[in-house]
């Protein structure tokens, strides 16, 4: 039976501050849910919809479409809303990693996440001011990839010793940079990509190696590539 309790602790999760203190957070769609468990994340409610995917889950607890609807923070709700126990991973370090320096829109950060786990990059630096990769819309976004991606939470400082010490070399992504290939032909780096409408912060323009930017048709009026779109053409060069 769905509860008052069950329909406040799902609010609370709305709320970074609650979600991390409970080191708890929320899934909304069935098949990115079936992602985490393929995972061996802990589930901890699942929320379904009778004759729903997961009705029959040992966690499984029924809700009608009026309590989803009520409950969900998606547009158009899934059949189900599920509670799961957050998990870390042993970050790698024979490869390339990213730092999400300040971006903040949910749907960049979520894609950013499915490019990092599409390239198999080490690890993402999530540090402070950034969006979390928690939150219910980057989860959502992310379409499972959040499952097998191992975070970092760190502040700049101890990202860029952390960077030092694993030798990696620094490559921010800024409009007058050089081209990709020629920063690109290392096999241990790490791209820095700033926030959406400021750009790259002093901190890492002052600490990295080299700057790349994706060079335009003379013909393009276009300002700007979007962050999400950037990373995965400079991705694809580090890989190639």
């Amino acid at each position: 039976m769905f509860l008052k309790s069950h329909s406040k602790l799902i609010r609370s999760l709305h709320s970074k501050k609650m979600r991390w203190e409970r080191k708890l957070f929320i899934v909304e769609n069935p098949k990115v849910l079936r992602e985490f468990i393929s995972e061996n994340f802990e589930v901890i409610f699942l929320f379904t919809l009778r004759d729903g995917f997961y009705e029959n889950h040992p966690k499984s607890i029924l809700l009608s479409n009026e309590q989803l609807k009520k409950h969900s923070s998606l547009d158009n709700p899934q059949e189900c809303i599920a509670i799961l126990k957050m998990k870390s991973f042993k970050p790698h370090s024979n490869s390339w990693s990213i730092i999400l320096d300040r971006v903040q829109d949910p749907g960049n950060a979520g894609a950013l996440i499915r490019l990092a786990d599409w390239f198999g990059l080490d690890w993402m630096a999530i540090p402070p001011g950034t969006v979390d990769p928690y939150s219910p819309k980057v989860v959502q976004a992310s379409m499972g990839s959040l499952a097998r991606l191992p975070l970092i939470f760190e502040s700049d400082p101890n990202l860029d010793t952390l960077l030092r010490k694993e030798n990696r070399i620094i490559v921010l992504a800024d409009m007058k940079g050089i081209s990709p290939k020629d920063a690109l032909e290392s096999k241990k780096g790490c791209l820095i990509l700033g926030n959406e409408g400021n750009g790259p912060s002093d901190f890492w323009k002052s600490r990295c190696d080299h700057f790349v930017s994706i060079q335009k048709s003379p013909r393009s009026k276009t300002e700007s590539l979007n962050v999400a779109t950037a990373a995965a053409i400079l991705l694809y060069e580090i890989s190639n």
